[in-house]
């Protein structure tokens, strides 16, 4: 496909993409990004299609991106839910362990490695959750965890 092929096939296609990811999604800001996410990898994938399948594998791309824009905003709305219950109803002494375990968090030598803490330990995703939230593979999370550990065990316990 050349060019001018595609530009005739975004005018052709871009209305019935947009309301189809409009109805999945509930977004228009989302719509209108994964409409043009849809056409940036209908071009880099550059299929050998018949013309009339070239629609339908648009519709297809369309789907699998919503589908990842609706993981995501799961993920971060249990996020979300998580720390607010984690948070929530606080007596005083509730108030006093969470300044400690805070404390002790900026033992840690980097951000990283206190959020990595702090979803792993006090709020108990498992190393697999937390590697999904934070979007790093698991032996990233262990090494970060290790290292902060470590790191909290010389400067406390010294």
């Amino acid at each position: 496909m050349d060019i001018k092929d595609v530009e005739d096939l975004y005018v052709s296609c871009k209305s019935d993409l947009f309301g189809y990811l409009l109805r999945i999604l509930h977004n228009k800001q989302d719509a209108e990004d994964l409409l043009h996410e849809c056409f940036v990898r209908f071009i880099r994938a550059s299929p050998d299609l018949p013309e009339d399948r070239i629609r339908f594998y648009l519709m297809r791309i369309a789907k699998n991106l919503a589908i990842d824009v609706i993981r995501k905003r799961k993920k971060m709305e249990d996020y979300i839910l998580r720390k607010e219950q984690v948070y929530g109803h606080w007596d005083t002494f509730d108030f006093q362990i969470q300044e400690e375990v805070n404390r002790i968090l900026l033992l840690a030598s980097n951000t990283e490695q206190r959020t990595v803490l702090k979803l792993r330990v006090v709020q108990g995703y498992s190393i697999k959750e937390t590697a999904k939230i934070l979007n790093k593979s698991e032996n990233a999370v262990k090494s970060s965890l290790h290292r902060a550990s470590q790191r909290i065990k010389l400067r406390y316990i010294s």
